[in-house]
């Protein structure tokens, strides 16, 4: 990694001041505003909102820039059809000036996030975003806004665990080569020479958009220790963990302080930054549905965008009895710690479409819940907005012990990879410290070699309806995503490559398993989870 490291210092020298608001006059007396989002997720009825806002202030001030801190494409039903595209149309109808890199802006895979990315009129910033064979970055890691004598960095930079939180494979070769970093071993010094070359090149003001989220139990690389292990940030304006801050003060490397905001989550919030003329900093969250103005020009775009998508999303495909829960009436997810009866379901269905022994669907897979009543394509997509292809793969008992370990090492911290499962049973004891090693970037290494805390695995058999003590010698069909059990997302290494592709998507599972339902969705089966997880 020394290589990437001597590579991010030659980059830092290179990048330029380009100035983007440079008013006539010479001495500032507006106020600066920085209005910004945090994984709006393919929330499209608030960009109009954001619009008017954005015009609102550009009636008080000449200095207007509007930034998004990540996870914009995907989410969403709109995001998912058309893979991103109609999300940056909008989001160019708007006027976005800078956005960084989330997540799931990997989804479609780096060479649609390259065509998103030259399509957006906004301006990509990602300081640790690097394309190893070509030896550089593949997006500006920061640039300098002047505002009539005030200057002010803005510096982009997506969460290292991208890795895992996307798909693994699309930052490999077809050797399973890592071609792509994203600078987990060198994240703070690196971040800390492109704060000082921002500074070297006159930046009066440093604002960090970033997409790492604040928390500290799961996440070793996070705002909060960003700001922590770094000196010269004035504000991070964050994503990534859905936390509603409207500001928080966190400390640098120093001592002195560092301001911190994020919107929550799904255009709930509108953020506005502003830097007064006497110096002083104030950020300020806008309750979206409070607002009460929208830019009829966005609208119509928006409008003109979900007519197309409604000839699709409106066919009826069914009718559920229960409400599938994803989240809670907080709105905290369920499926990543939990198992749920939606859990349960698409589990079920990955298992019956492809009349496999068992099932394994990871909770972070699941992105909204299922509502009663009747059911059109638009909330299957909801459910399953990724587009990940069905796969079947011939496990060991042992690979599924060894998979379910994984899933449970996180609990009781969400995670993306908690298994649902169908065709099996299992009890875990999260007292028991977890054995797993992880990479840096959060990846299955190996067991430490100490107890585990998974015990008592049944799967069922189908001839005599009994679960019966698995077999780790036995070879057993398992059906999933590709996601998980191909390109080994959310970190289950040891399943690489173990999957193969039978075509239809993961949405056409959940479509298939409802017409064996006979087009309704039973709450006899699952009105509650069906008690496949015993956590003691």
């Amino acid at each position: 990694m020394k290589r990437i490291y001597l590579l991010l210092l030659v980059l830092a020298a290179a990048t330029a001041c380009s100035p983007k608001a440079t008013p006539s006059d010479s001495q500032r007396n507006s106020d600066i505003v920085i209005l910004y989002d945090n994984d709006v997720h393919c929330s499209v009825n608030g960009y109009p909102v954001m619009a008017a806002l954005k015009a609102e202030m550009q009636a008080l001030t000449p200095y207007v820039t509007l930034v998004s801190a990540g996870d914009y494409v995907q989410g969403g039903s709109m995001g998912a059809a058309s893979k991103g595209g109609w999300i940056i149309t909008i989001m160019n109808a708007v006027g976005y000036d800078y956005v960084t890199l989330g997540n799931h802006e990997f989804d479609y895979a780096i060479p649609r996030l390259k065509e998103l990315a030259d399509s957006l009129t906004a301006t990509v910033l990602c300081c640790n975003l690097i394309d190893l064979n070509a030896g550089k970055r593949m997006f500006k890691a920061y640039e300098i806004v002047d505002y009539g004598g005030t200057k002010v960095a803005f510096i982009g930079a997506a969460t290292p665990y991208s890795f895992n939180a996307s798909t693994p494979s699309y930052f490999q070769d077809k050797n399973g080569v890592f071609v792509y970093s994203l600078c987990a071993d060198t994240y703070f010094d690196m971040f800390q020479n492109y704060v000082n070359d921002a500074r070297n090149q006159g930046a009066d003001y440093v604002v960090a958009i970033t997409h790492l989220g604040d928390d500290v139990e799961f996440d070793p690389i996070n705002s909060q220790e960003l700001a922590r292990q770094t000196y010269g940030i004035d504000v991070i304006l964050d994503g990534h963990s859905h936390n509603l801050v409207p500001e928080r003060i966190l400390t640098n490397k120093v001592g002195k302080p560092v301001k911190y905001s994020q919107t929550a989550a799904h255009f709930e919030n509108l953020g506005a930054m502003t830097i007064h003329p006497d110096g002083s900093i104030s950020l300020k969250l806008i309750p979206t549905k409070d607002y009460g103005k929208e830019d009829p020009r966005v609208r119509a775009v928006v409008d003109s965008l979900k007519a197309v998508y409604a000839a699709l999303g409106t066919r009826k495909v069914g009718r559920n009895e229960v409400l599938l829960p994803a989240k809670n009436s907080y709105g905290d997810w369920l499926v990543r710690s939990h198992e749920t009866s939606l859990g349960d379901f698409c589990a079920d269905a990955f298992r019956m479409a492809l009349c496999t022994d068992i099932a394994i669907v990871g909770g972070g897979s699941i992105r909204k819940d299922l509502p009663a009543g009747d059911i059109c394509y638009d909330e299957l997509f909801n459910v399953f907005p990724f587009d990940n292809k069905a796969c079947i793969a011939e496990l060991t008992g042992q690979d599924i012990l060894d998979m379910l370990e994984f899933g449970v090492a996180a609990y009781p911290t969400d995670f993306g990879g908690f298994p649902h499962v169908s065709g099996l049973t299992f009890t875990f004891d999260p007292s028991i410290e977890s054995p797993v090693v992880y990479d840096i970037h959060k990846v299955f290494v190996k067991f430490d070699g100490g107890p585990r805390r998974v015990s008592d695995v049944k799967v069922l058999n189908s001839q005599t309806g009994r679960f019966e003590p698995i077999d780790p010698a036995h070879t057993y069909s398992v059906g999933g995503t590709s996601y998980l059990l191909r390109d080994a997302g959310d970190g289950y290494e040891m399943l690489k490559g173990k999957g193969r592709d039978t075509g239809p998507s993961d949405l056409d599972m959940l479509e298939v398993y409802i017409n064996k339902l006979h087009g309704v969705i039973p709450a006899s089966r699952y009105g509650q989870s069906q008690n496949r997880i015993t956590i003691k």
